[in-house]
């Protein structure tokens, strides 16, 4: 598991911070885009943990499985299967052997521990993760200077849009691919064209 320190390091070498707020942002968004803007990226806070991160080459999609156990990745190199609580892959293929993935309807043959059965993905060919949980989370991704997305991630049901939030600056992604929660809202994933992130917690407050 990477350290904190080790984790700020990598996001800070990864992504590149945005020194003004565009011309084109209407006026009664420019002082809430300016403090996003101000923020320095940080790390999800408690009760979050990161249990994943690294390069993968050629990433195109993720999907958590429905009882959100599983993350499946799919990449130029094949597939991967994560515990979605550890972060821990536990499985890998690297074979072209003509598995289902299809992206009109957006799914892909799981594998492993998942079996065959489809799994919903999101990533370079649309679709999208649950960008909320029940208890109040919220992940949101603003186009502050294209193609820059960057990641705000925020907590007890506040408004991401209200001055007065308190938000978490956890991703600045030029190639992001899929960004948001498991469907039972104890992992949280960050996907682009060459990194994964993955956090978890262990409970739904």
């Amino acid at each position: 598991m990477q350290s904190l320190a080790s984790f700020i390091r990598g996001v800070m070498w990864r992504r590149k911070q945005i020194s003004s707020v565009p011309e084109t942002v209407p006026q009664h968004l420019r002082d809430l885009f300016t403090i996003m803007v101000a923020q320095d990226i940080e790390p999800p806070p408690s009760p979050w943990s990161l249990v994943f991160q690294s390069c993968i080459g050629g990433l195109t999609e993720i999907g958590f499985t429905e009882d959100s156990r599983h993350l499946l990745v799919v990449s130029s190199q094949g597939r991967g299967v994560f515990d979605a609580n550890s972060g821990e892959r536990i499985a890998r293929d690297i074979s072209d052997d003509g598995y289902r993935y299809d992206t009109g309807t957006l799914v892909a043959e799981g594998f492993g521990p998942i079996g065959s059965a489809d799994v919903s993905i999101s990533g370079l060919h649309g679709g999208g993760l649950p960008t909320t949980t029940s208890d109040g989370w919220w992940l949101s991704d603003f186009v502050l200077q294209w193609p820059e997305h960057t990641l705000m991630l925020t907590e007890g049901r506040s408004s991401p849009y209200s001055l007065g939030t308190r938000r978490w600056k956890i991703g600045v992604e030029r190639e992001l691919r899929a960004a948001g929660f498991s469907p039972n809202g104890l992992s949280l994933a960050i996907a682009t064209s060459g990194d994964l992130f993955l956090w978890s917690r262990e409970r739904v407050n």
